[in-house]
């Protein structure tokens, strides 16, 4: 029985990497711009160009450092420091809409969903860099959503 076991969870982990190397990770490089794209809970695409590792500073919901850096902020929990379209884009997102809940999140979740395997390998693919260190600064305009 634990071979059975250890045969099922080999396989399965040997399709979640296939699954996975089929997603792309697109690196982002800090102070470069860059458009973070998302669908919002009305079915909208939303959009918004800003500069990858820019800090919002708080809102209501989210913390808004290091925009586009794959993990919570500048300083929470992440994989090697990793800056990512997808994870710009998340960041973006819940930033404008006060996200919570990650993939249940009704605005930001299908964001979430593709930053995952951002997240999980954007370090490993090159996208680790230094994290900036800058002054809070809100957002300029917002997001254009149609």
């Amino acid at each position: 029985m634990p071979s059975l076991m250890y045969a099922s969870l080999a396989l399965l982990a040997i399709v979640s990497a296939a699954t996975l190397e089929r997603r792309s990770v697109t690196c982002l490089k800090v102070g470069s711009t860059a458009t973070a794209r998302w669908t919002n809970s009305a079915g909208q695409t939303c959009t918004w160009t800003g500069v990858v590792g820019s800090n919002f500073g708080t809102n209501s919901g989210n913390g808004g450092d290091c925009n586009g850096r794959c993990g919570a902020g500048c300083s929470g929990t992440a994989l090697g420091n990793a800056y990512t379209q997808d994870c710009f884009s998340h960041d973006i997102c819940s930033w404008f809409n006060n996200a919570s809940g990650g993939s249940s999140d009704p605005n930001c979740g299908k964001a979430y969903d593709a930053a995952v395997d951002d997240t999980l390998t954007g370090a490993a693919r090159g996208c680790g860099q230094n994290n900036p260190s800058n002054a809070a600064q809100a957002p300029r305009g917002s997001p254009s959503c149609s």
